[in-house]
């Protein structure tokens, strides 16, 4: 958790520093936020405060940057899902956020976790971690690729492969998935803010019921279609068998 100190209001410029080089990061942006929210943070009330400029050091949408009384209202939603799900994030017993990663430690004792990529608004599982390996498409005469780069919408968690339905999942708790992996995808909804489909992300894996009912019923449907696959031609699946 990130906060000011005791009851003091630190000047934001303080507690940012602006010559910062990854600013990618959701640490980094989480300070932007907390420093313009100090006082919201001491008085337990919602944040309602928008950087005033900092935001354009980070990799966020160019949209949101700077408020404007012209805005759309659209606009003016965006910046609302994003100050309430960086305080979700900022004041979550189960969140925990390093670099460009969040980990979350769900009620029923399962760890999830996912690295954030502001610049193209994903979440998924890091291909790619280290800094060093952006400068080799900058050597090569290519446009450094979105960091961290991503599997998008892959959700890593603690159960790992050829995972057991926890027990306390309905229908499927206890049994056995055999195409499972140690890792879920969970994609952002079509209509959905970028910030409040992450928001609603974090609640799923804190409470990860859904999570593991959505993930079983799809395994079994995949089982199933396996099973009739093979019943149907036991000697190899054909390239047509869409059509047949």
């Amino acid at each position: 958790m990130v906060s000011g100190n005791g009851k003091e209001i630190i000047p934001p410029e303080d507690m940012i520093d602006h010559n910062d080089t990854n600013f990618s990061q959701i640490e980094k942006i989480m300070t932007i936020f907390v420093a313009y929210n100090q006082a919201n943070i001491q008085q337990g009330t919602p944040w309602d405060n928008w950087p005033d400029w900092e935001l354009c050091l980070t990799a966020m949408n160019p949209d949101v940057h700077f408020e404007d009384e012209g805005e759309s209202d659209g606009i003016r939603a965006v910046r609302e899902h994003w100050l309430a799900v960086m305080q979700f994030i900022h004041d979550s017993e189960h969140i925990e956020f390093n670099d460009y990663a969040i980990t979350v430690n769900g009620v029923h004792g399962n760890t999830f976790n996912f690295a954030i990529c502001f610049q193209t608004e994903m979440w998924g599982t890091p291909i790619m971690t280290k800094d060093g390996l952006q400068e080799c498409f900058k050597d090569i005469g290519l446009d450094p690729i979105p960091f961290p780069h991503i599997t998008p919408s892959e959700i890593g968690h603690s159960l790992g492969p050829l995972w057991v339905c926890p027990e306390h999942v309905p229908e499927y708790g206890g049994e056995q998935f055999y195409c499972s992996e140690d890792s879920i995808c969970i994609s952002k909804g079509t209509d959905d803010t970028f910030p409040s489909a992450l928001y609603s992300l974090l609640n799923l894996c804190i409470d990860d019921t859904k999570i593991w009912a959505n993930a079983c019923a799809s395994d079994l449907e995949m089982h199933n279609n396996m099973h009739r696959m093979n019943e149907n031609w036991p000697g190899g699946i054909p390239e047509d068998w869409e059509y047949q």
